[in-house]
Order: structure tokens, then sequence, then C-alpha cells
């Protein structure tokens, strides 16, 4: 039992790494915008996604995504769940808003609170033309050892957590051409994208062509040197995201993520994608 419990202590924090560090946070943020359609109208959609370790679900997230035709909301939660949340309860709610731009979501405010045993923290973003201009964390960060300073000129043109891997491209073919840029209260990061091959995929909601990508973490500032999670991500060769088509924008959302930790490889998927009445 107490080796259990070690090592889904140490599961929830490479999740939580993975979580807040890959911006999406793949584990939030590849569900939320999934099939986002660019339409005039206003429209809201809800979502699901699955993460499970060694085939175990370990954690669900839900999200709700409205739309009009100058503005977007995200609200979204992560819960633990299975053996995980046995042993260490952990949950979540991130919201983000902003602007539809030429090039992609422009946030304008990014929100994200979660509670982990009794430790509970928030990030809160302010962003002006796709600049970070505040940030707040609760507690503030412990900034330890030989820390890497993120400076002003690194949160120019950057995307929070759950808009990073929203990609805008000419073609499916051509959506892993891309380095995006990402900051999550902490964290600078480059996410490297390189294409891996063309496949198909199914889930409620969507059927068809989606492309998979490499995905390389490249940490820029707001981290440690040496810290083990950080050089174990940037490391990593074996992270990938798989892109689908949100109708004929020309946008992309991710609808499969694999996340290498310490412990396995955390596999993200989509369990639902629907248009809400």
């Amino acid at each position: 039992m107490t080796v259990g419990f070690s090592i889904l202590r140490k599961f929830r924090r490479d999740l939580m790494m993975a979580r807040m560090k890959l911006g999406m946070n793949l584990l939030l943020g590849a569900a939320c915008i999934a099939f986002i359609s660019f339409d005039a109208s206003a429209e809201t959609f809800s979502s699901a996604y699955t993460i499970s370790l060694y085939g175990l679900t370990v954690a669900r997230s839900n999200f709700s995504t409205h739309l009009d035709d100058k503005n977007y909301s995200i609200t979204g939660s992560l819960k633990s769940a299975g053996l995980a949340e046995i042993f260490d309860d952990t949950k979540g709610t991130v919201d983000s808003s902003g602007a539809l731009g030429q090039s992609g979501l422009v946030p304008s405010s990014y929100v994200v609170n979660y509670v982990s045993g009794n430790k509970n923290k928030n990030t809160t973003l302010g962003f002006a033309k796709g600049n970070v201009v505040s940030t707040s964390n609760t507690p503030a960060l412990a900034k330890k050892g030989e820390w890497v300073e993120v400076s002003q000129d690194q949160l120019k043109a950057v995307a929070d957590p759950l808009t990073v891997l929203v990609i805008k491209a000419s073609s499916l073919s051509t959506t892993c051409s891309q380095t995006v840029k990402a900051f999550d209260g902490e964290i600078r990061v480059d996410l490297v994208l390189s294409p891996i091959a063309q496949t198909v995929v199914k889930t409620l909601g969507y059927s068809g062509p989606a492309m998979k990508c490499g995905l390389r973490f490249v940490p820029v500032s707001g981290y440690r040197k040496g810290k083990k999670q950080i050089e174990y991500l940037r490391n990593a060769k074996n992270m990938s995201v798989t892109f689908a088509p949100m109708a004929d924008t020309g946008f992309y959302a991710p609808i499969l993520a694999s996340v290498p930790t310490q412990i396995g490889t955390v596999s993200i998927r989509a369990s639902r994608f629907e248009a809400m009445e």
C-alpha cells in the first residue's frame, strides 16, 4: 500500500507538471477547443477527455466552449479518477477568454484554480494584444536554486495553456510545421511540432483524417536550472499530439496526445465532442 501511495503521489506531481508546463496544458488544453467552428452565429460546444496511465483511467476533464463572430470563452475542469482519486485527490478548474483573431485565438484572460490534497493554487494571467501584461500566482512562486527569470520580451506573442495548440495552417499536412510559444504563469516554453504521419481518428462527434505530430518541449525561462522534471521533458523523444481539422476554418486542434513522465506515458484521448443546442 505504501508503494502504491508513493507511485500515485509521484504520478500526481508528474501529471500536474505535464498539465501546467505543457500548457494542456495538453491535459487541459487539448480537450477544450476541439471542433471549434468559427461561424458568425454564437455556438457552444461540450467536450470530454479521458487521461490514462498504463491503460488505467487516472483523470477526466470536461469543457464548455462558447464563441461568436468576435470572441471566445472556455470553461473546463479536471479531476483525478480511479486509484489516483483514492490515493491523492486532485481537481481543478480553468477559464480562458479573448478574441478570434486572423491567426487564431487571442487570449485576454486566463485563470486556473486547483486543489491537490490540502494544497490550493491559483494562477491568473492578463493579456493585451497577445502579450502577457499581468501575472498573479497564489501562493507565490518558490524560486529556488539557479532560477531562469522570465523577461518581458519573452512574454510577447504568447498563448495561454488552453489556446497554445489551436493551430492555423494552410492544410492538414502542414499543421506540424510550427513552433508555438506558451506561458502558464511560471514557465515560458516553446513547443516545437514536427510531422510524423497522417492518420484516421474516430470518436463521438468526429470521424476522419488527422495529423500526428512529434512534440518537443523547449524550456525558455521560468524554471530552475537542472530540475529533473524539466530536463526529462526537454529530452523526451516520444511526446506527440494528433490534430484534427475544425470544419473548413483552416484551424486544427488536438484530439489525441501522449506525454511521457518519469513513471510512464500519460495518454489523453477524446471521449466526446458535442455541439449543444
